[in-house]
């Protein structure tokens, strides 16, 4: 029959779920409840959001860490008499509480190594603890490392690849299906339930697909390779789609370090992202393919097995090389210490099975999961550590120029100033408070106006302390205003780091005022013409425009009334455009704008905000 299982059998199955992971199917519900208030209400927990935003998303992690804990407790199971430790903790093995105390010692620490959930390093370190915590599952059942069971381990993790991606796919079915339901009830009865979808969306994709997942699970993984056949289809996918890409990906690298060896040019910064995914895609590779290692009717699985871990070492030595100039000349930050860790682990996996008789692909998660783990929280965190490195390097500048006198400012060239910009916003978005002493102590004589509170000092040095870098970089006069103008629009001006020029520009139709600057040693006039911004170049025709009526449209959207609009927080999107006329190139950012629409025709009234000129 097509419908193989009964109401029973699903009964069943999800009784036994619930007696071998209790804690699974109390995270994902609890996941499940808060997330649907949130939906409610995104305001529920007012103040405390971000703190609520940040413990849901632990929460979360303690989906998979609770299931590589279950799997872990069972491989064990037989060795208790072994080992002290775990005598203890199945004495307390009732309702899984040895589960539940590791469960919440991983999660606390987790806790207090996370940064706060609006924090810019927030999604950096929570993919991190991800990757470990979902690396954690894939070796749970196989953590004695030295114990050689390729065949056992590869087929646990494929089994677990295809249980993953079919309930996803029951899960995005059923929500479709009733999202269906729910669209169709909506237009029928004329029912507003919006929210609806989102709660399906929750319980589907959290509760019910992480109970379908564990419901799959056997409990011997020893029986997954019985009568074991490689699957033709991934052969198929590994032999025509990974491994053409992965060497066409070596070639080009390749290529690219021989143009560096010939021209003896400094490597691109984003060579040693490169090198490192298209290693780490490559590995995968080799352990999708690893069952057909030694099959005689598939030698091109030896080959490249043998080929590519020789091939990878030089690539490996142009990725540390690129990345020890960016660090020597700009410090550590928490990318380059993670691509650092992850060049070493390539480089010792590559060495491994490069010169080891043993076979071990469990070394390759393994090691993964230990290098993860390590930069994530302790002595070798990688965000402590780059904010350590930052601050060194801003107090280098500050001996460097004794920027402890006034006058001194203006000496500091414009490199160093974009650099010292930079490394300034990095360091706020890590840690306010340990930047903003740190800027009091150092540079409080610059000239702050005594009225202003004491609790916004920093803040006004700050903003004058890198109004004055700007005024350097750009050689040109600098907006006083220009550090709040940017931060307000969500934008840091280091990241333009092609543009030497920040021009403001205010301008209004009233009174049909212009403004000149002056570029390329020629004056050019800024205009409002009808509903267009112009620069154009004085006592001539020639000219060039900024046109903004993709925004027009979403003010209109926004005001319903078809009159005028005004914006004074304008969306990113919608903010910068593109400026390139014969040899003037660079962007404009729009700070503010209102304008008026009579009849269809669209006139600015008023405009401001910031020229960043190439």
């Amino acid at each position: 029959m097509f419908i193989d299982f009964s109401i029973s059998e699903i009964k069943q199955k999800m009784l036994a779920s619930i007696r071998r992971f209790p804690w699974v199917i109390l995270i994902s519900s609890l996941c499940t409840i808060l997330s649907c208030i949130l939906i409610y209400e995104p305001t529920f927990f007012e103040k405390y959001n971000n703190t609520i935003l940040k413990l849901l998303s632990i929460i979360y992690l303690g989906i998979p860490i609770s299931v590589g804990l279950s799997l872990l407790k069972e491989t064990i199971k037989d060795s208790v008499n072994k080992y002290t430790i775990l005598r203890v903790f199945n004495k307390i093995n009732n309702f899984n509480l040895d589960i539940l105390i590791f469960l919440i010692v991983c999660l606390l620490i987790i806790y207090i190594s996370l940064p706060d959930f609006n924090n810019s390093i927030f999604g950096i370190k929570y993919f991190q603890i991800i990757l470990v915590a979902h690396l954690f599952v894939s070796l749970a059942p196989f953590l004695n490392i030295n114990r050689i069971e390729n065949l056992d381990f590869w087929s646990y993790n494929y089994f677990l690849l295809k249980r993953f991606l079919k309930s996803g796919i029951y899960a995005l079915t059923f929500w479709v299906g009733l999202s269906l339901a729910l669209l169709t009830i909506n237009l029928l009865f004329d029912l507003k339930l919006t929210k609806a979808f989102g709660y399906l969306g929750i319980f589907t994709t959290v509760l019910f697909q992480t109970w379908f997942f564990i419901a799959g699970i056997p409990e011997s993984f020893k029986k997954l390779n019985t009568n074991f056949i490689y699957p033709n289809e991934l052969r198929l996918f590994t032999q025509f789609v990974l491994f053409p890409i992965t060497s066409i990906y070596l070639i080009i690298l390749y290529v690219y370090t021989f143009k560096i060896l010939v021209q003896w040019n400094i490597p691109s910064g984003y060579i040693s992202w490169l090198i490192s995914s298209i290693s780490v895609l490559g590995a995968f590779t080799l352990i999708l393919v690893h069952p057909l290692r030694h099959n005689k009717d598939f030698k091109w699985v030896d080959l490249f097995w043998r080929a590519y871990f020789f091939l990878i070492l030089p690539l490996l030595g142009l990725l540390f090389f690129a990345l020890f100039l960016r660090i020597f000349e700009y410090g550590l930050t928490e990318g380059r210490i993670l691509l650092f860790v992850c060049g070493l682990t390539l480089l010792g996996l590559s060495l491994y099975f490069s010169f080891s008789k043993n076979e071990n692909i469990k070394w390759i998660p393994f090691s993964l999961m230990f290098f993860g783990l390590i930069t994530f929280t302790g002595p070798f965190n990688a965000t402590k550590i780059s904010f350590n490195s930052q601050m060194k390097m801003i107090q280098g500048y500050v001996k460097k120029y004794d920027l402890i006198n006034l006058a001194n400012l203006d000496k500091i060239s414009p490199k160093d100033a974009r650099s010292l910009t930079s490394i300034i916003y990095y360091l706020e978005s890590r840690n306010k408070d340990k930047v903003d002493q740190f800027l009091v102590k150092n540079f409080s004589w610059i000239n702050i106006d005594n009225a202003v509170k004491s609790e916004f000092l920093s803040d006004q040095i700050e903003a004058k302390l890198l109004s004055s870098l700007h005024t350097v970089s750009s050689k040109e006069p600098s907006n006083a205003n220009l550090y709040i103008a940017l931060k307000s629009m969500g934008i840091e001006p280091y990241s333009f780091k092609n543009a030497v020029k920040f021009l403001p520009v205010n301008l209004t139709n009233y009174g049909h005022i212009k403004s000149v600057i002056r570029l390329n040693d020629v004056d050019w006039s800024l205009d409002l013409v009808s509903d267009r911004f112009v620069i154009s170049k004085k006592n001539t025709d020639d000219f060039f425009d900024v046109s903004f009526n993709p925004l027009f449209e979403l003010a209109l959207d926004l005001n319903k009334n078809g009159k005028g609009s005004e914006l004074t927080k304008i969306p990113k999107e919608h903010a910068l455009y593109s400026i390139e006329y014969k040899d003037i190139k660079g962007s404009f950012f729009l700070n503010e704008i209102t304008f008026q629409i009579t009849e269809g025709k669209k006139v600015i009234l008023s405009l401001g905000g910031i020229l960043l000129l190439e």
